[in-house]
């Protein structure tokens, strides 16, 4: 019997539904295969989840990048991930750790107590920490403790530069007191150098990401904000800075104040701006290899 062409209607739509359906749970498993891991290269060891501060019973964990040959002692790196302070991984530098392994560097890419957890300088402390767990650790990866950089992307970049320009301070209870927390140079990309000024230019008076960092907003603690701004340290004892933004995210913009204190202390330092590359894109291509190119280049020039 022939069936009501109301019926034969439904019928259809629902095959067509079933249809699409089953396509995009193709596509998204597809998907989902090509985001797998990048393989480890043969030329260097992955080493993951290392404790290298510990506050009572929290552990922070850092991945160790090392090459494998071990004829002369490599220079190391700490690498800094970004995510206002409040959020990301050191996931996102994975790619970029291995890629500075096989150029013949100890990579530690780490986590830090975010702001949520942990408030000013809380973070700062904690990649501190990591320089110092490197130095301690150091005859056992095959690394020069004498010559240890801190790279960090957006809010990473800010506890890179704080580290570099705050020997001393902000050190924390997280371990290796007896190792020294300096490092031979900096990279920071899209970073803050100074948040007074950020807070004081915002629409509002007011970051959302600061005031959690903070712990408050800047018209009640002024003096944490300048105490947590890289600007405020510098010296003459500051070690070379390499600025990499950008062509989109206001390049050098954010480092004019700094640069010229910098020239009158006579630190080293250099801008290099990345074309058609937008905050954060440190980490994906096309703008991942010329970011790390010009990280290289510096990282080479010591």
């Amino acid at each position: 019997m022939k069936q009501p062409y109301w019926i034969v209607k439904t019928v259809n739509r629902i095959f067509i539904a079933g249809i699409l359906v089953l396509c995009t749970a193709t596509a998204f498993t597809q998907q989902k295969k090509k985001a797998a891991p990048t393989p480890v290269p043969e030329s260097i060891v992955e080493t993951l989840d290392v404790d290298f501060a510990i506050y009572g019973d929290r552990a922070v964990q850092l991945d160790l990048y090392a090459p494998k040959e071990t004829t002369k002692l490599r220079p190391g790196i700490v690498l800094i991930h970004g995510g206002g302070w409040i959020g990301g991984s050191r996931k996102a530098f994975r790619n970029t750790a291995m890629r500075l392994a096989t150029e013949g560097f100890v990579v530690a890419n780490i986590d830090y107590r975010l702001a949520t957890e942990a408030k000013f300088p809380g973070c700062v402390s904690d990649a501190k920490a990591a320089i110092r767990w490197m130095r301690a650790h150091a005859k056992q990866n095959g690394m020069d403790p004498g010559t240890i950089y801190a790279i960090g992307g957006s809010a990473g970049g800010h506890l890179a530069a704080m580290v570099a320009t705050s020997p001393g301070k902000f050190e924390g209870e997280g371990g290796w007191a007896d190792q020294s927390s300096a490092v031979s140079g900096v990279v920071m990309m899209g970073a803050g150098v100074d948040q007074v000024t950020r807070a004081r230019e915002s629409k509002s008076g007011s970051v959302k990401s600061c005031v959690i960092f903070f712990g408050g907003e800047y018209s009640e603690k002024p003096e944490i904000y300048a105490a947590g701004s890289p600007i405020t340290h510098i010296s003459k004892e500051t070690p070379p800075i390499l600025f990499l933004d950008g062509e989109f995210d206001n390049p050098g913009k954010r480092y004019v104040k700094m640069q010229g204190e910098l020239d009158e202390l006579g630190v080293s330092h250099k801008l290099v701006v990345i074309p058609s590359a937008k905050h954060g894109q440190w980490g994906r291509e096309p703008w991942k290899t010329p970011f790390e190119n010009a990280m290289l280049e510096f990282l080479r020039s010591r």
